[in-house]
């Protein structure tokens, strides 16, 4: 008897995946690889999750961006936001960029759903003894990180707001 094919759960974005390596000093666009475009369904999230191994979520820089929007803060998308930067033990990072990362394309990342169109993204840049996870926002409206849902492992002591765009 044939088994019915299940069908796919939509998201409410599209996201691409990026790659940067330590090593590269330019921070151009072209500098960026594309791991995965076009993530849209929810599978394709546990998938992905799934297929990437912990040690490359302490040892590289990951940006998981919303659809049309470059993994640079110079984006005309990003430049007139920010982003919540929080310090991660290198022990935890691993499960909590997988938690923000299902949280944030299943739409469910903020406590309150009119925040939900501001992110634009997470990423993470490996430290020593740590690794810096941001989760990006379009706008500087928002600073308050109790916006962002509780993760564990994710604290929000010492999480600091910080703006794009320069100071001039």
């Amino acid at each position: 008897m044939a088994t019915e094919p299940q069908p796919f759960h939509a998201l409410a974005n599209k996201w691409n995946l990026f790659y940067h390596l330590q090593t590269d000093v330019r921070w151009t666009i072209d500098s960026y690889r594309t791991i995965m475009r076009d993530i849209q369904y929810a599978e394709s999230v546990i998938a992905l999750n799934r297929s990437i191994p912990d040690y490359l979520l302490y040892n590289s820089m990951f940006f998981c961006m919303k659809d049309g929007v470059g993994p640079m803060w110079e984006d005309k998308k990003n430049r007139d936001g920010g982003c919540f930067s929080y310090r991660v033990a290198n022990t935890d990072v691993a499960n909590v960029w997988r938690k923000l990362l299902c949280m944030m394309c299943g739409n469910n990342l903020c406590t309150n759903a009119k925040y939900e169109s501001h992110i634009n993204g997470i990423t993470i840049s490996p430290k020593k003894k740590f690794s810096v996870v941001k989760v990006w926002l379009d706008v500087c409206t928002f600073q308050d990180p109790g916006i962002i849902r509780d993760v564990q492992n994710l604290p929000k002591e010492g999480c600091l707001f910080k703006k794009h765009a320069p100071e001039f």
